[in-house]
């Protein structure tokens, strides 16, 4: 009758090999690591994203600025003395690429105690022109 012995077990675990004992990584490595990286590519389109807006209404809101002094500038003006159509100069246009602004005066619905005032400014954006424009009226006699 054969007899039985118990063997001792190995005081550290053996580690379960799934691929053959050669070295490489599991798929599940893999796939983290690939969501890793698209993770950080998503935060830097994203950011890069809101820099270009940002910029962009840094732009507008300069262009803005610009209009509304130049109307506030000429309703503190005489009527009679208002100057003709034509191009004005602003300290912050050179803050514009490519600034350049223009006013239009012209009578309002044939009146001549009224004009009608549209301040342009144009700038040059990604190689793309854009222009903001504002208008108001001007009376003879002021706001009443």
């Amino acid at each position: 009758m054969p007899r039985f012995t118990a063997r001792r077990l190995p005081a550290t675990p053996r580690k379960l090999v799934l691929h053959g004992g050669r070295g490489g990584f599991t798929l599940l490595e893999i796939v983290l690591a690939l969501f890793l990286i698209l993770a950080i590519i998503v935060m830097l389109l994203s950011a890069s994203g809101t820099l270009v807006s940002s910029r962009s209404s840094n732009l507008r809101s300069i262009a803005a600025k610009i209009g509304s002094r130049e109307i506030e500038s000429l309703r503190k003006m005489d009527f009679d003395s208002l100057p003709p159509t034509g191009s004005f100069a602003d300290a912050d246009l050179s803050k514009l690429p490519q600034g350049a602004a223009t006013q239009t005066l012209t009578s309002y619905q044939t009146s001549p105690d009224i004009k009608l005032v549209t301040i342009q400014v144009n700038w040059v954006e990604n190689s793309v022109t854009k222009s903001l424009s504002e208008d108001t009226l001007i009376y003879r006699n002021g706001l009443k």
